[in-house]
């Protein structure tokens, strides 16, 4: 039996790049982990996080928040979906970079809502979503 060495797409939401200062809060039984969301949308996050001791981290029970200038989403239930090292040749790079994927899950009407709201104020311009232009009403004058 061979496998398809294709990946196969398992989004459901577009991703979203997000503006620079969006920080994550991975809140585990210990310890938590802080980092930058790289993109986002309503399926989850990417995150790119600094790990200087190598250490297992505890996926159980796992919610995070999100928070960028003054607007923030806590609590959000997720789980992780993969972690893995950061490869670079730069020369100011670190070795213990690491780039996790984490999958919102069992949400809430009113935590699906904030966080909806969060992703349309913090994505970049060119992926938040637009409001239509206002039409003007056409008179029989």
């Amino acid at each position: 039996m061979t496998e398809s060495s294709e990946y196969q797409e398992r989004r459901q939401h577009q991703r979203s790049p997000v503006s620079n200062g969006v920080i994550a809060v991975l809140i585990t039984s210990y310890p938590e982990i802080i980092g930058s969301v790289t993109d986002i949308s309503l399926g989850g996050a990417k995150i790119t996080y600094h790990d200087p001791q190598s250490r297992d981290v505890d996926y159980s029970k796992l919610k995070v928040d999100l928070i960028s200038d003054d607007r923030f989403v806590e609590a959000i239930p997720c789980s992780n979906a993969w972690d893995v090292a950061i490869k670079t040749n730069e020369l100011h790079a670190t070795e213990d970079l690491r780039q996790c994927g984490i999958e919102f899950a069992g949400l809430t009407p009113n935590q699906s809502f904030l966080l909806r709201g969060f992703i349309n104020r913090c994505a970049t311009p060119k992926y938040a979503q637009q409001p239509r232009p206002e039409v003007p009403f056409a008179s029989n004058q």
